[in-house]
């Protein structure tokens, strides 16, 4: 293996690895013949990266896409002022930036940084391109990614247009439960850390930390950490 500037490669991804297993399993590859899949997994690669480890800059020229097996990666833009918005963070079993392979310059919109150690595979655009034009299957399932990205993105803008940043909070507060009680109590789990968290929701940390402590001065919640609990569910919902 060689590091380069935190991040490591490997081999090509073995047949009986789990990573290629699990890219297989993607519905982009899922529609691949058995020989398609094999010419492309022989011009995939596996990369570990570390935590704050930057895969490509906005602007890079782009000649491959990623699938996402381990750990969490980060997709902003940053501002003219030096602003830096989160415009999504990509978990496990995900792929990120395969739709640059459509557009007429081939080049990354966005800057992905791994948000803690990651493992992921590196897939070639022009293989990848070159197998799903005689594919009809696969490069339908692709052109139904792109829509529901395209889809979640204008929900997105809905969402930052119309409400408040009160109500944006709480309604990713209410996204992330994790468990509920029937006494009308339930926990919230932060995975992301603060900063991301206020970049998706279009506030700065401050107004983050401004908003958690009136919602718990008003009895509706309590923080511990990166654990929220909601004392009164139902009145929480009231906001939503």
């Amino acid at each position: 293996m060689t590091r380069v500037a935190g991040m490591v490669d490997s081999d090509r991804m073995d047949a009986s690895s789990e990573v290629r297993t699990a890219v297989r399993q993607h519905y982009l590859f899922a529609g691949l013949s058995e020989d398609d899949f094999a010419e492309l997994a022989a011009e995939a690669s596996i990369k570990e990266v570390d935590h704050g480890a930057i895969l490509f800059h906005r602007g890079d020229p782009s000649s491959c896409f990623y699938y996402l097996d381990t750990g969490l990666v980060e997709l902003s833009l940053v501002s003219p002022t030096g602003e830096k918005k989160t415009l999504e963070v990509v978990r496990p079993g995900r792929t990120f930036a395969e739709a640059v392979a459509f557009m007429r310059e081939h080049r990354f919109p966005v800057t992905a940084e791994a948000l803690e150690a990651s493992r992921l595979c590196r897939i070639p655009t022009d293989t990848y391109m070159n197998l799903i034009r005689s594919n009809p299957d696969a490069c339908l399932r692709l052109l139904a990614d792109i829509s529901q990205h395209l889809h979640a993105r204008v929900r997105e803008i809905e969402h930052l247009t119309i409400q408040n940043a009160r109500s944006r909070l709480i309604g990713y507060l209410m996204d992330h439960i994790a468990e509920e009680t029937d006494g009308g109590e339930a926990t919230v789990r932060l995975t992301l850390p603060r900063h991301v968290i206020a970049s998706r929701l279009s506030i700065t940390p401050e107004t983050l930390s401004r908003l958690l402590r009136n919602l718990s001065d008003e009895g509706l919640i309590s923080v511990d950490d990166r654990v929220v609990f909601v004392h009164r569910l139902a009145d929480l919902k009231l906001y939503d």
